[in-house]
């Protein structure tokens, strides 16, 4: 949850507590003089995290704390004094259905400010005795020290949508068999204990596994965690705050580290992924004690298995890579991803999502889903048969209609119950560019043949009469003619007349001829029967370069 940087009317005892609470950065030599952390030192096998000195600082060179803690994120709680949210009246940790409302925290109990998670993969021997051991690193601040602190850090597979800072109403929190509490309870003085639950259901369980609840689903035994796969430790003397900046007195911070590994929440050869984390507090040590103050959820990237996407853009078969050149406007293209799971024995299953973005040439923006979210293509499931890792999934095709920079983005939904992660690809090596299209011509030659002659007399006057003109597909006028025409003759030898063929098209190459009579209407003259007068070889040649 957000705080705010400005101060409304009316909200002077919230200045006044949490001044109380955080000191200012100026005395910090003092703080430090005066802290008496529990350690000085990282007490987990292979982890140098200092998880049980109570304090946020490094104290030994080489190590980490939270200044410097690996994936570290943060909460921070609505805190806004009377307004504060929390839990209603009688919500209790078997309750996946809450109702989140305003100003409900009795001032005698834990009110939370902020919470802090990181984790880690170790390189060295953990506690389990294998590399690899997971750890999972948490703290909290609270404004007003009252002794005992009970609280509980929720951690999920998947994130519960719609719950925000800002949620005031029902929400039904996203559980899923195998989540995560780790129960934090301090009695006021000395170590604080740890412990651990899972969350179960029908498909895992029966009401016997239960701790308290008497009905599925419900959290499952209480598993007590130990000083070899755990630490923690509340401070016992003001400790400095570097990150939000000011000082914490007695009783203000709690931390925690625990192997989870060790604790038998990972196990070899099963994957399993958490990505939602929150803090809340109960009003006593009991487990079904009432929950009441929370800070939202905070995503995580928490697992024993990994995942990773690598696309490279292909043409429309999926699988010629497109080339350096690109590819010209109406193309149809694809995206092939390959999808690894870690460790190799791991298969793969869910599906890859795929999306384009179009930018200008020369640009170099990405299609990174936030900035740039670009057009959906669809999505590809992998083989519910699927035995190989590595996969490889190719995307519905998409055709590029405009000249550009494309890129595409391909995200693996990564599988829950398998508890393999997410992950996607969008660099720059998904882009390629899409060319004009260049202009061409051809052409298709029609020729429409047309004939002329010649009519002469050397006596008896005027020419009178019609010359008729027959077109053969042939050299020698045989056949059957294509087109005929009849046209007057009239006047002064010698007359030339022409036909006026408009419908009888020549395509093809071939020979063609002519025959030629005369009627004369002349009683000085006589006519000729049909002559074959002419031929034609044509050539028709329309693929020239």
């Amino acid at each position: 949850m957000t705080s705010s940087s400005s101060t409304p009317r009316g909200h002077h005892f919230f200045i006044r507590s949490r001044r109380r609470a955080v000191a200012l950065v100026g005395v910090g030599s003092l703080v430090l003089a005066l802290s008496a952390a529990a350690s000085a030192q990282a007490n987990l096998t292979g982890s140098t995290f200092e998880g049980g000195d109570g304090n946020l600082v490094v104290n030994t060179t080489g190590n980490t704390d939270w200044t410097n803690a690996p994936s570290r994120v943060t909460g921070i709680d609505k805190f806004a004094d009377k307004t504060d949210d929390a839990f209603g009246q009688g919500t209790k940790e078997d309750n996946a259905a809450v109702t989140v409302v305003d100003g409900s925290i009795p001032p005698n109990k834990n009110d939370l400010t902020r919470f802090y998670t990181a984790n880690e993969t170790l390189a060295t021997i953990g506690a389990s005795g294998n590399t690899g051991d997971i750890m999972l690193y948490l703290a909290w601040e609270r404004l007003v020290n009252i002794g005992n602190a009970n609280l509980d850090f929720e951690v999920n597979q998947a994130k519960t949508t719609g719950w925000t800072p800002s949620t005031v109403g029902p929400v039904t929190i996203n559980r899923t068999a195998g989540d995560l509490l780790v129960t934090y309870d301090f009695g006021g003085s000395g170590t604080p204990t740890l412990g651990l639950n899972t969350w179960v259901t029908s498909a895992t369980g029966t009401t016997a596994d239960c701790f308290s609840a008497n009905s599925l689903p419900c959290w499952g035994k209480h598993k007590d965690l130990n000083g070899t796969n755990s630490e923690g430790a509340v401070n016992t003397g003001t400790v400095a705050e570097p990150i939000a900046r000011g000082n914490l007195s007695v009783g203000l911070f709690g931390e925690a580290a625990i192997d989870l590994t060790a604790a038998g929440v990972f196990e070899a050869g099963t994957c399993k992924a958490f990505g939602s984390i929150f803090v809340k507090s109960r009003s006593s040590s009991s487990f079904t004690a009432e929950l009441k103050d929370f800070i939202s959820p905070q995503g995580i990237d928490l697992a024993n298995c990994s995942s990773s996407t690598v696309t490279t853009p292909k043409l429309a078969d999926g699988t010629t890579t497109v080339p350096s050149t690109g590819v010209a406007v109406g193309s149809t293209v694809k995206d092939s991803a390959v999808v690894t799971a870690s460790p190799a024995s791991v298969i793969p299953t869910g599906s890859v999502a795929f999306s384009i973005c179009k930018f200008a040439v020369g640009t170099t923006s990405l299609c990174d889903g936030t900035t740039n979210v670009g057009t959906s293509v669809g999505t590809t499931n992998i083989p519910s048969n699927n035995a190989s890792n590595p996969v490889t999934v190719v995307s519905p095709g998409y055709t590029v209609s405009d000249v550009g920079r494309y890129c595409w983005r391909a995200v693996y939904s990564g599988d829950t119950a398998k508890g393999i992660p997410s992950s996607s690809d969008s660099r720059a090596t998904e882009c390629f560019v899409v060319n004009p299209v260049a202009a061409s011509g051809t052409t298709a030659q029609k020729w429409l043949p047309n004939d002329s002659g010649t009519i002469s007399a050397s006596a008896g006057g005027d020419l009178a009469g019609s010359a008729t003109f027959t077109l053969h597909p042939s050299g020698d006028c045989t056949g059957t003619s294509v087109y005929s025409e009849s046209v007057p003759v009239a006047g002064a030898s010698p007359q030339t007349v022409s036909t006026s063929n408009t419908t009888v098209v020549v395509t093809a190459s071939g020979s063609y001829s002519w025959k030629l009579a005369y009627s004369s209407t002349n009683a000085n003259q006589t006519g000729f029967a049909a002559t074959c007068k002419e031929a034609t070889a044509l050539t028709i040649n329309n693929t020239l370069p």
